[in-house]
């Protein structure tokens, strides 16, 4: 017979077979034990990533502090130098912008 427990205004039942432990060797058991398998690999996973993402944030937080305000005028002069149209039509896009944003 099933066991019933009242709690407040709620009735649960809680079935035998439930509340009785699996077998070691139970399919149950093999199921959860991969899953905790693959979970943990997962895990690891992501770690790696999580640590190499990080290490790169931090090569590049390094670089960007180390840019100086001339390095980035070069760069914007060499990529000018590269592509001028690409360039104009940059150009052309920021003061249209600042010509909106300041035209009031």
């Amino acid at each position: 017979m099933a066991k019933v427990k009242r709690t407040g205004s709620r009735t649960t039942r809680k079935s035998p077979a439930a509340s009785t432990p699996a077998e070691p060797d139970s399919p149950e058991v093999r199921s959860a034990a991969d899953a905790v398998r693959r979970a943990k690999i997962e895990l690891e996973k992501a770690q790696q990533l999580y640590k190499e993402v990080r290490q790169e944030a931090v090569e590049r937080l390094e670089k960007v502090r180390q840019t100086t305000v001339g390095d980035v005028i070069d760069g914007t002069l060499e990529a000018v130098r590269k592509r001028p149209a690409l360039g104009l039509s940059v150009a052309a896009l920021v003061g249209f912008f600042l010509g909106r944003l300041f035209r009031r």
